[in-house]
């Protein structure tokens, strides 16, 4: 992996060897942590914007986890003015077992903020940019059983694994032909390893194992198998880069068969931290006095994982760190967790 730091992005890079204007996503969970029990500091509406109109993303993506039904945060996402998808996961239906007749929940208050930018079971269309975003099951927590059965069978009609991976694979066949599809889930799919640092392998007990969705295994395979459609990339969270057992970190890319399609996982927990020291006699006064106007926030770095995509391939992912501060954001640090080989003319 290369790490860079506190460098510009350059929008038009050269893809091997040729001058390409790439289309460039952002993926992120702005999720709970184990770290703390402060879930606004995960995302600021304000202050994550600042970062996004830094990296100029085309799209941006959210894998879930937001807080324990956190309303207000989905409502700030729903607030957020760039194109965007996301789906609910685990934890925003941390108290609800099933839709109240007599109150309206928080899971649903939720659902209405995003409206169809949550992409549960959906194809989300993208025409500028020739993208579909298909959802896949909503509120996962990984393993073969399905977390909250009643809000899947009472709004989506689902009541088992295959029911699921039906419900994801319709969708994906709604995608305009012209488009690729990028699936997006809270959890990954089975199939991508069972050691307690693979993608999506348990790492809170020694012997690992893999907890991954197998609806979505499914789903994927069959739309590989049975139809044309491109899946050139399958963005989640749920499964946090540092490990609960033992230390380390969690692989956060898998290939499947011909490296047709890349397994992302974004959630890379805290994704906000505090900047590291600034030097004052480098701070100009109007930047000192942004940075007291902003005191009730602070300089922080924002985490997020970037995509270029190009003609429906992924050239390169990274994990930024964008430092925020006052009305300024720059890039701390880069790395690249993959760029895409050069082939042999």
């Amino acid at each position: 992996m290369q790490k860079w730091r506190k460098r510009q992005i350059n929008r038009t890079q050269t893809c091997c060897g040729r001058a390409c204007s790439s289309r460039h996503l952002s993926a992120f969970a702005p999720a709970l942590t184990r770290l703390t029990r402060h879930q606004h500091d995960d995302w600021i509406l304000d202050e994550d914007t600042k970062a996004l109109h830094f990296l100029q993303p085309d799209l941006v993506l959210f894998t879930g986890d937001y807080g324990n039904e956190n309303v207000q945060l989905v409502k700030s996402i729903s607030d957020l003015q760039f194109p965007k998808a996301a789906i609910l996961g685990n934890h925003d239906c941390w108290r609800t077992h099933q839709f109240s007749e007599k109150k309206v929940d928080r899971v649903r208050l939720q659902l209405a903020s995003l409206g169809e930018q949550h992409v549960g079971y959906q194809c989300l269309d993208f025409p500028t940019i020739k993208l579909s975003v298909v959802g896949g099951r909503p509120f996962s927590c990984g393993g073969d059983r399905l977390f909250r059965p009643k809000l899947l069978s009472q709004r989506y009609g689902v009541d088992d694994m295959a029911g699921s991976a039906r419900k994801i694979y319709d969708a994906a066949t709604a995608a305009p032909e012209e488009h690729s599809v990028i699936l997006l889930a809270h959890n990954g799919p089975t199939g991508l390893g069972s050691r307690i640092d693979d993608i999506c392998g348990r790492d809170w007990v020694a012997g690992g194992g893999d907890h991954g969705d197998p609806d979505l295994e499914q789903a994927i395979s069959d739309l590989q198998r049975e139809t044309g459609v491109s899946i050139p990339l399958v963005v989640f969270g749920h499964m946090h880069k540092s490990l609960a057992y033992g230390g380390g970190l969690r692989k956060m890319i898998a290939f499947g068969a011909n490296n047709q399609t890349i397994y992302l996982n974004g959630a890379v927990v805290p994704r906000v931290k505090p900047a590291e020291a600034m030097n004052p006699s480098t701070i100009s006064t109007s930047e000192r006095d942004e940075l007291q106007e902003s005191a009730s926030v602070g300089p922080m770095s924002r985490a997020f994982t970037t995509v270029d995509l190009f003609d429906g391939t992924v050239e390169k992912i990274s994990e930024v760190w964008v430092l925020v501060s006052g009305a300024q954001a720059e890039l701390e640090e880069e790395t690249v967790l993959y760029k895409r080989p050069c082939e042999h003319m």
